[in-house]
């Protein structure tokens, strides 16, 4: 189903065809109207949450949906309200001039729109019945709120841009369709892309990184992407996404029952690369850069093997217990590349471990830093987008743990604190000027109920707004 949203210039409430989606507000004029026409009654039908009026020829609109305001103001409540509407059928218009309240119109308006889009969300690509169905919801108001709408048909518009890359099986997106979908992105305003191929990458010595490859009949890409909304191109902010397109486990093999699935392991590059484009989109006053290494981790005649030691860009040496533990190689080598680009922060996000999600489950992100200011930010802009982000510890007991006798650092520390150590590894190379979160989204990048999730795209951008 395709969803559009779409600005009504002229209302007229005896005359308008759709159904209709107003609010309570009894100091509104067109609920004053509407409530006329319903004989006093309106309001007094209007105590639940959500309810919907069958007009029965009082007007042309066959149905008149109410959202009680009161209700409205309660946020696990907003969200239900915002699911009735998304799930109402044919063309829709909202009168969102009704829904004004001191403190949260803009917010109510904002996620609202955003939410018109992501409930109705299908990933329908190959299907061989297609659902054709578009579903238009019009907006209409008096009051200037083109700015506010704006930001929630793109915030929603971009998150279903990161659910439809993660829910696309490998055949038909490796490393090279990744790449080729994100040069496009310089279709927007003071964007630039680049696309480092598999020589450059060996010319960085990402030895890292190129060890996850070994096994792939794919070649590599590096995807560098920069948005650059300041006057000069000082202090971007990197967002580094695993890009481990599709995952096996390489000889440390997966099991047949955890092997379906491993399509999401790129969710982390779907959503810095989506991030960047709301946050291109909305034109906002930010230096930011979506790095993504990207690779499926295979088996292969030259694939590695445990006991295989490794170098990466750094010069530290990495001792290999588990080829499934590949995509903190990749992002090894991606934060080290993007302090070399100038990122003094850097958020590297990652579907990283099975012991995020025996943690956690899928209700949280866990979180890992070195700098508390930096994670403060970070976890306001969260808090904003309603995405749930918990915490976790990094210490110098974990470095212990992935300690190498032959090498420098192993690639993980066994079961215990499984997350934590993984969160230790990517540590390793990140610089001590540089402030660092990673976001662990094993358990939040999908879930049964949804499929893909977008998670993170809207934190990102609330970041820089």
């Amino acid at each position: 189903m395709k969803t559009d949203i779409i600005e009504q210039k002229e209302f007229n409430l005896l005359t308008e065809k759709n159904d209709i989606v107003i609010t309570n507000n009894v100091q509104n004029d067109l609920v004053k109207q509407l409530d006329k026409i319903f004989g006093g009654k309106l309001i007094d039908l209007s105590n639940e949450p959500f309810t919907t009026i069958h007009t029965l020829g009082k007007l042309k609109s066959k149905r008149v949906h109410i959202v009680n305001l009161e209700k409205l103001d309660k946020l696990k409540k907003r969200y239900k309200i915002f699911k009735s509407i998304s799930d109402l059928k044919g063309d829709v218009t909202v009168l969102v001039d009704t829904f004004e309240t001191k403190e949260t119109f803009n917010e109510i308006i904002e996620v609202l729109t955003e939410k018109l889009l992501t409930n109705n969300y299908k990933f329908t690509n190959h299907k061989s019945k297609k659902d054709d169905e578009v579903k238009n919801f019009y907006y209409y108001g008096e009051s200037n709120i083109y700015e506010i709408v704006k930001k929630g048909y793109i915030l929603g518009d971009c998150i279903n841009n990161a659910k439809d890359l993660v829910n696309t099986p490998y055949n038909f997106l490796n490393a090279s369709d990744l790449a080729v979908y994100a040069q496009k992105l310089e279709r927007f305003k003071n964007v630039t892309v680049e696309i480092f191929d598999k020589n450059q990458i060996e010319e960085m010595n990402m030895g890292a990184f190129l060890g996850v490859n070994k096994g792939s009949i794919e070649p590599p890409k590096l995807i560098l992407i920069k948005y650059q909304g300041k006057e000069n191109f000082d202090d971007p902010t990197a967002l580094v996404g695993k890009g481990v397109m599709y995952d096996t486990g390489g000889y440390s093999l997966k099991t047949p029952v955890g092997m379906p699935g491993m399509k999401v392991d790129m969710a982390g590059s779907a959503a810095v690369i989506s991030a960047l484009e709301a946050i291109a989109r909305l034109e906002l006053k930010a230096n930011v850069m979506a790095i993504v290494a990207a690779t499926d981790n295979r088996i292969g005649d030259n694939a590695i093997v445990p006991d295989d030691i490794l170098t990466a860009a750094n010069g530290k040496t990495i001792e290999i217990i588990s080829t499934d533990a590949e995509g903190r190689l990749t992002l090894a080598d991606a934060v080290w590349f993007a302090q070399k680009q100038g990122a003094k922060k850097v958020i590297d996000t990652a579907t990283l471990t099975g012991s995020m999600v025996a943690a956690l489950g899928h209700e949280f992100t866990g979180a890992f830093t070195n700098n508390k200011d930096f994670y403060q930010e970070f976890y306001k802009a969260s808090e904003r987008a309603k995405e749930k982000v918990w915490e976790m510890p990094v210490s110098r007991g974990y470095k212990k743990l992935i300690k190498s006798k032959v090498a420098d650092i192993k690639n993980t520390g066994g079961r215990l604190a499984g997350a934590s150590t993984a969160a230790q590894f990517i540590l390793e190379f990140i610089e001590k000027d540089t402030k660092w979160i990673h976001l662990d989204i094993a358990g939040t990048a999908s879930n049964e109920k949804q499929g893909a999730t977008g998670v993170m795209v809207k934190s990102f951008t609330e970041m820089f707004y």
